[in-house]
């Protein structure tokens, strides 16, 4: 299968030299980017300015902000026929509504900034893939797989946050996890969900998801 996997955290810029970003390396989508190119995907990686690379994956693209990801996605999306989007990006909510040019004053007593939420990517991924005018009706869009990230979340909350990725009908599966587990230093713990079924696969590591992954896109594709 053609796979496009997007990873690390984006970088909203205050001014030409400072940015608001998040705590994501990319290691995740890094390794399951190679850990699904092991299992014959071909695989591309679209991944966070300054974040981890992978070490088999050739085809990678960087993209620095919300904005850059969205044009990438998209160029991609409508020129490339993928199979599954593995959405592992750790996209920022809110970004700088307004942008300095040059620096900032390093003297000022105060800074106030005010934020504007960023578009959600992961609901339009489908639309984006939409075959162009002329091609047959029977292409079928790219499965799409999206990640949630919650910290100290307790059993209802980590439901609600998965729900809404599949409110809008768009995603086929969300993988999710938590910063209290992820920090407390055990095997990356991983719970995968499908959509329709409300109860996870609970993943231990980085090779059992990407098998997981393996095994739901060739189930899917049947």
């Amino acid at each position: 299968m053609k796979i496009l996997v997007t990873s690390g955290a984006t970088r909203e810029p205050l001014d030409d030299v400072r940015f608001l970003s998040n705590v994501s390396t990319g290691a995740t989508g890094a390794a399951l980017a190679d850990a699904l190119a092991a299992h014959g995907h071909a695989v591309t990686l679209l991944r966070g300015t300054g974040a981890t690379g992978p070490k088999a994956v050739r085809e990678v693209i960087t993209f620095s902000s919300t904005a850059d990801l969205e044009a990438q996605l998209k160029l991609r999306l409508r020129t490339v026929r993928f199979d599954a989007v593995i959405h592992c990006a750790a996209v920022a909510d809110y970004k700088p509504a307004r942008v300095t040019r040059g620096k900032m004053s390093s003297y000022a007593p105060t800074l106030t900034l005010r934020l504007v939420p960023t578009p959600k990517l992961l609901p339009q991924l489908k639309s984006w893939a939409k075959p162009a005018r002329g091609t047959s009706a029977s292409v079928r869009p790219p499965l799409i797989i999206g990640f949630k990230l919650t910290s100290g979340a307790d059993v209802a909350a980590r439901s609600a946050a998965i729900a809404r990725l599949f409110a809008a009908g768009t995603v086929d599966a969300a993988v999710h996890n938590d910063m209290t587990e992820l920090s407390a230093g055990r095997t990356r713990p991983f719970r995968a969900y499908v959509a329709g079924h409300p109860r996870p696969e609970k993943l231990s590591g980085i090779p059992a998801l990407a098998r997981w992954l393996n095994r739901f896109l060739g189930a899917a594709r049947l």
